[in-house]
């Protein structure tokens, strides 16, 4: 995978948190598909902590449940890594068979013509 390297910031969404977390809870470190993770407020919403890249980690259901309404902390769950705002994130990168590619793209995808 290549780095985004634009000058903007990189966007705050689930799919990037997933993305900066490496698909891993940050509490019991169990790498899982992106359906069976949740976002977690590090310092609940409910005590004002705010939705942004330094204070949401990718959490798997149970941890995040465990922790419920509290601070890692308090339900003695310290975190894997400290949650901060990305610099870049990885490009996914397709692998394109020539089978499945017509013949006039294949100059620009520089693939062998055949």
């Amino acid at each position: 995978m290549r780095p985004r390297t634009s000058g903007a910031a990189v966007r705050f969404c689930r799919e990037n948190v997933y993305i900066r977390d490496n698909y891993t809870c940050q509490y019991c470190n169990t790498k899982l598909p992106a359906k069976q993770l949740t976002l977690d407020h590090v310092v609940p919403a409910s005590q004002n902590g705010p939705k942004n890249w330094t204070n949401v980690v990718s959490a798997c259901r149970e941890c995040n449940q465990k922790k419920a309404n509290r601070t890692p902390r308090t339900a003695n769950m310290p975190l894997l890594t400290e949650p901060r705002a990305p610099n870049w994130l990885p490009t996914l990168q397709l692998e394109i068979s020539e089978d499945h590619v017509p013949p006039d793209w294949a100059p620009y995808l520089r693939l062998s013509t055949g």
